[in-house]
């Protein structure tokens, strides 16, 4: 299962007679006043070969906080979306209380994948604007290069390789990916079916893009 957050605006209208003003053709409108939010999204993926994927629930919050995304986590739960029905992992970012809230709900149950193409992108944006774009290209491309190692313990091995070559080159972007590194090997542990779609978030921000699409209409 995959989870993730779009955030948007929403547009609200005071019916209140106090909130009426006048538009540049003189007629009467209602003020109208926009709100960020953000949809939590749970996204269901089955490793049976058969590519079936499917929005299993979402929920409109005002923020990622641990309360918001417990209340959804807690709805999947009674509805069995959990281990003893077949959960294996759940895939997320490293943003928001989602964290916290996945282990009070599902404890040690289920498996928790890290978003590696998040961990990589953070690997990036910490590179400094004095790294060249060849330089750049490299640094990211042997970070992408650990997650391709046949094991956990190899991939802890290229990760040491590639402090040593960038540490004193660029500290914050080798300190971007240590911090909860081995959050990202969480795959490893899996079967190689369920493994292969434990390491992105990516099926479903191919899903939120979609879905963005469809706010843009409706706001329209």
């Amino acid at each position: 299962m995959q989870l993730d957050g779009i955030w948007l605006s929403l547009q609200t209208q005071s019916n209140s007679p106090e909130s009426v003003k006048l538009d540049k053709r003189g007629r009467k409108r209602h003020k109208r006043t926009g709100k960020r939010m953000v949809i939590l999204v749970a996204l269901g993926l089955w490793s049976d070969g058969s590519g079936r994927k499917q929005i299993l629930d979402w929920q409109l919050a005002e923020s990622e906080s641990q309360a918001e995304w417990e209340k959804l986590l807690q709805r999947l739960w009674e509805r069995g979306v959990r281990a003893a029905n077949g959960l294996k992992v759940v895939v997320r970012d490293g943003g928001g209380g989602l964290g916290e809230a996945l282990s009070y709900v599902y404890g040690k149950s289920v498996a928790d994948q890290r978003c590696i193409f998040h961990k990589l992108k953070n690997v990036t944006d910490a590179c400094s604007s004095e790294l060249t774009p060849e330089s750049k290209k490299e640094l990211v491309g042997q970070a992408k290069g650990i997650y391709q190692a046949k094991s956990a313990e190899r991939a802890r091995e290229l990760l040491a390789e590639w402090v040593l070559t960038w540490q004193s080159v660029e500290p914050k972007a080798v300190s971007s990916l240590q911090r909860d590194f081995e959050a990202t090997l969480s795959y490893y542990t899996l079967e190689e079916a369920v493994g292969q779609l434990a390491r992105t978030t990516s099926l479903l921000e191919r899903t939120n893009r979609e879905l963005r699409r469809k706010f843009r209409q409706v706001g329209v």
